[in-house]
């Protein structure tokens, strides 16, 4: 909920979203068809976690399914630090816009008609870089269990 507040984005406003779904999207089989029937149907925000890498599938199973013009994406790329950045489409336009690019971490993707506020709301500007925060680890994690072995 921070990294869509601190992107500008309310996840539930009135006349837009009454109610919100935080899910996760790192593997084919995790969702039924049934259940992509149902995201595309609903008026929830849909809030997507560990799911940038995969967000392809979910747009495709989105439009398939008939999701309402009026929902927009976004994906906040390295949510809540200096070098955040926001990119937003609506997902009938997704495959010319945003289609197979990468997205740094932590990025969270927020899917529905509160996307619509963000430039009402946003209220830093974006980074437009493409330098990483986060920098990955290069050492083994610890094993806090039994400190002189490393995680692997």
């Amino acid at each position: 909920m921070g990294a869509a507040a601190y992107a500008g984005i309310p996840l539930t406003a009135r006349g837009y979203a009454a109610s919100v779904r935080f899910l996760t999207y790192y593997k084919s089989d995790v969702v039924t068809d049934a259940y992509w029937k149902e995201l595309a149907n609903t008026n929830d925000t849909l809030v997507l976690y560990m799911s940038s890498e995969t967000l392809d599938k979910v747009v495709e199973k989105l439009t398939l399914n008939n999701i309402h013009e009026d929902k927009l994406l976004a994906i906040v790329e390295q949510a809540t630090t200096p070098l955040q950045n926001i990119h937003i489409a609506n997902l009938y336009d997704y495959q010319k816009k945003l289609k197979g690019k990468s997205f740094i971490s932590p990025s969270l993707v927020i899917i529905g008609k509160v996307v619509s506020l963000h430039e009402q709301f946003a209220w830093r500007m974006n980074n437009d870089n493409n330098e990483i925060y986060f920098k990955p680890m290069k050492n083994p994690l610890i094993n806090f269990h039994n400190p002189e072995k490393f995680i692997q």
